[in-house]
């Protein structure tokens, strides 16, 4: 692909002034990219994600079965027909035990800049996050999104982030990028930093409630401990919107006394078929959790690749002081915007404060965090970091002066709060701001509603 010649030899400003900057690429979080089932020849056979359950197949699978079950008010096999059903229809994102996808999977990728993008990917991307703060700041033409197969192999997502990389630097002229990394994304980001971060190709990797050491939602999952109550949000999560609109209308039919018995079955289902066996899910299982739930789920010699790879990811988060030295000693700078102050979502526990899908510990990279609905009451009131409400004390974190926090911002919808991508611009546009410290309109402590 031939590069932008009106970017060619650009110079690169790092002391806050006007002028040209460092292009941008955007990492999205889970299921953010869209993937495609192709066949040997690269036909393309259906879509893998975002996820479209087949109803009319459901309905009939399922429907001899859910009708004894109705009728008798008792289970009468239907579980097992369900549990078929749906891993049939989650079967697409479904990896072997060596991690390695089950189908031919095809990422659909974009390898230009937003000012590129038709409409409808326009529309697509603007799902993900609002970029036109990222654009407004920098400009569309320095401005890509890298897509990745959510439910993969984090090591190979690793190596095409950069591929894309040398793209994106060849196209604009420029000598390093900047990264934005949505939730799961910094999983990936993580990954390739871990592995080429001497090549000196990124200046900065900015985390929006990034996953840094994972979610509590994995694990969650996997162990059972997750809030029946709220199913419909569970469902929707998991399957995406219209998918779960459609398998809600058949649990909206069950027996009241049958409907956590069949959520836990759909909770089996999409273990099984999506997380066990993902390399990429399992780079989301906090360090501190890590090798007891691997232990439980991926051990025996079958499993030797799929852990080989897993472990890696595991080493990163194990020790992120470490790895933010590391990539501090190689000039690469991480900033950190994070939510707090709400419950995480599907698991049973209400002590953990989130943007409800990522742990503000782990989006911090380790800040002390009170249980939700209590305060700290032994940290230093005159350290600097610690919040208004004494919730969050951000001293603990190996980036506690580049991390910002927004009170009950929500992971669904980061659109809601302006103040958290103004802040992501102007990092990305200059070094004006180069922590907490460097500009008042941007305390570490923020609120995300009524600003």
């Amino acid at each position: 692909m031939k590069g932008n010649g009106a970017l060619q030899g650009v110079l690169i400003m790092t002391d806050g002034s006007s002028g040209s900057c460092y292009p941008t690429v955007i990492i999205p979080g889970i299921g953010q990219s869209k993937t495609v089932e192709v066949d040997d020849s690269g036909n393309r056979l259906g879509t893998a994600w975002p996820l479209k359950l087949d109803k009319e197949a459901l309905k009939k699978r399922l429907m001899p079965s859910a009708a004894k079950m109705m009728l008798l008010r008792h289970d009468a096999g239907f579980g097992d027909k369900l549990y078929d059903a749906i891993c049939g229809e989650l079967d697409r994102l479904k990896c072997n035990e060596d991690g390695s996808p089950k189908r031919n999977i095809r990422v659909v990728s974009y390898p230009y800049p937003i000012s590129k993008f038709k409409d409808e990917q326009k529309r697509f991307v603007k799902m993900t996050l609002p970029y036109r703060k990222l654009t407004d700041a920098v400009g569309e033409d320095k401005v890509y999104y890298f897509s990745y197969n959510s439910f993969g192999r984090t090591l190979e997502s690793a190596e095409t982030l950069h591929s894309f990389i040398q793209t994106v630097k060849k196209q604009t002229g420029g000598d390093k990028v900047n990264l934005v990394a949505m939730g799961l994304g910094a999983t990936v980001a993580a990954a390739y930093l871990d592995k080429y971060v001497e090549n000196g190709d990124v200046k900065r990797l900015i985390g929006v409630m990034s996953a840094f050491n994972g979610s509590s939602v994995i694990c969650g999952l996997l162990t059972k401990n997750i809030d029946r109550n709220d199913y419909s949000g569970l469902f929707e999560k998991l399957l995406g919107k219209r998918s779960a609109e459609k398998l809600l209308t058949l649990f909206s039919k069950i027996p009241e006394k049958l409907v956590d018995k069949y959520v836990d079955v759909l909770v089996d289902a999409f273990c099984d078929t999506v997380l066990k066996n993902s390399p990429m899910m399992w780079g989301t299982v906090p360090a501190d959790k890590y090798e007891m739930t691997r232990d439980r789920y991926i051990s025996g010699v079958r499993y030797n690749k799929l852990r080989e790879q897993t472990d890696k990811a595991f080493k990163i988060r194990s020790d992120l002081p470490a790895f933010v030295k590391r990539m501090n000693d190689c000039g690469v700078e991480i900033f950190s915007l994070c939510g707090y102050g709400l419950p995480i979502f599907a698991v049973n526990s209400k002590d953990i404060t989130s943007d409800r899908l990522v742990d503000t510990a782990s989006a911090s990279m380790g800040a002390r965090c009170a249980p939700l609905g209590r305060a700290i009451t032994d940290a230093d009131e005159n350290s600097g970091f610690l919040s208004p409400d004494k919730t969050i004390d951000a001293s603990k974190s190996p980036i506690a002066e580049t991390t910002w926090f927004f009170k009950d911002l929500d992971h669904e919808d980061p659109a809601s709060c302006e103040k958290l991508f103004d802040l992501v611009g102007r990092l990305i546009k200059d070094d004006s701001i180069k922590d907490v410290f460097s500009d008042p309109d941007y305390p570490q402590f923020n609120e995300t509603k009524g600003e």
